[in-house]
């Protein structure tokens, strides 16, 4: 008999398959790491800055009491009189602002310089340190250029930091002139810096993804080796200017380089987005890397082959995707981009770096003997960095067709 209600039969559900299952996993460690990423940011964001009024006694001798306007301090003696002032100066460096303290004299003559904070490789800014360069500023005039390769030095091996301090340092005496000293100082001139590196990378650029496509095995293998020893050579031995985890921190913290006097950073990273965005290939691991390259030259000597352990490949791939989470998560939080950079370049071309970095250099190079590019393959932060932008990619493409078709049936 029936009671009058209407039986509606239910769907069977259809299991996930493998491929929909992984699918799924992926998609969730997106959110979670995207998640994570950003509490990393905001942690950094809140908990950094530095009080700097009481440094300025340090600079000025015989201060005893300070007015703050801003970021200009004048400092005053105990009888109210003028001692100076000082200013902060900030400019970004190679891993972000480099802050400067700046001292000057109620003539404009600069008295004493100090760096407060900076976010660089300490590797690259021992470089600076151990140089005259910020001892250079002392006895100068406001008014004086203060540009490296006119009045200072250049700091070899470590140009990027050089200039921000530089600029940090001309930012700090600009606010002095104009505030306090009633100086007008003429707007300083940005030219745009476009050199060799810069030309040399976006043929290197042009080359991998023009002839990664060619069909002929031969001539393609032949012109890959020729990116990969002109990437070495060029933007390895010559000009040192790698891509690192540091500047990917660096960004992500939003320490964005003028781009007049670091055009080639803006290029390499703008050129990686934009082609594993559009085609989901990742032309500079793959074609020009210079310590990519590195390895296979060594693996060429001893015919190495790629080795990937099926018991452990898995293992592997998640200790290299969480060494890069941990160094992007640690570098936000504490502002410091480059103090989680675990990555041997600096050791091996500026041939420079302590007794564990040319340990870890010499095991990756023994390492590159037996397996194919091991560094890349199981260390390498940047590799997952660009999979995760693929595997966004995918997802958003995915989503794009499924909401045309969608629209479509309407």
């Amino acid at each position: 008999m029936s009671n009058g209600r209407t039986t509606i039969p239910l769907k069977p559900i259809t299991p996930r398959s493998p491929r929909q299952q992984k699918q799924r996993r992926e998609r969730l460690l997106i959110v979670l790491t995207v998640a994570l990423v950003v509490a990393a940011w905001i942690v950094g964001y809140f908990t950094s800055g530095t009080d700097v009024a009481p440094l300025v006694p340090e600079l000025l001798p015989g201060t005893a009491q300070v007015r703050t306007e801003g970021q200009l301090f004048t400092a005053l003696d105990a009888d109210g009189n003028l001692i100076g002032y000082a200013a902060l100066g900030s400019a970004p460096g190679y891993g972000g602002p480099i802050d400067i303290l700046v001292a000057v004299d109620p003539e404009g003559n600069i008295l004493n310089t100090q760096v407060v904070t900076e976010r660089e490789s300490p590797g690259f800014f021992r470089l600076v340190k151990s140089s005259d360069l910020i001892e250079g500023y002392n006895g100068r005039l406001v008014t004086d250029a203060l540009q490296l390769g006119q009045d200072l030095d250049a700091v070899t091996g470590a140009t990027v930091s050089a200039e921000g301090v530089a600029a940090a340092v001309r930012a700090a005496t600009r606010q002095i002139a104009d505030n306090a000293l009633d100086i007008t100082i003429p707007p300083e001139e940005r030219p745009i810096q476009f050199g060799w590196p810069e030309a040399i990378l976006l043929l290197l650029f042009a080359s991998g993804y023009l002839t990664h496509k060619w069909r002929n095995r031969v001539w393609k293998k032949r012109a890959r080796w020729g990116t990969l020893i002109a990437g070495m050579v060029f933007l390895g031995f010559v000009y040192t200017v790698p891509l690192t985890i540091t500047m990917i921190i660096s960004l992500l913290s939003g320490y964005w380089p003028d781009w007049h006097n670091n055009l080639y950073w803006y290029l390499l990273i703008g050129g990686i987005l934009f082609v594993t965005t559009v085609d989901a290939k990742n032309p500079y691991c793959s074609w020009f890397c210079p310590f990519g390259a590195f390895q296979e030259c060594v693996a060429a000597v001893s015919k190495a082959k790629l080795y990937r352990p099926r018991d452990l490949n898995e293992g592997l791939k998640w200790v290299q995707r969480g060494l890069a989470l941990a160094a992007i998560v640690l570098g936000l939080a504490l502002r410091r981009p480059g103090v989680a950079s675990y990555e041997p370049f600096a050791t091996l071309f500026d041939l420079r770096g302590t007794a564990v970095q040319w340990i870890f250099l010499a095991l990756i190079v023994l390492a590159s003997l037996v397996t194919y590019r091991p560094f890349c393959n199981f260390l390498c932060p940047l590799d997952p960095v660009i999979d995760l932008i693929a595997a966004t990619r995918r997802w958003l493409k995915e989503g794009v067709a499924q909401w045309r078709k969608k629209t479509a049936n309407v």
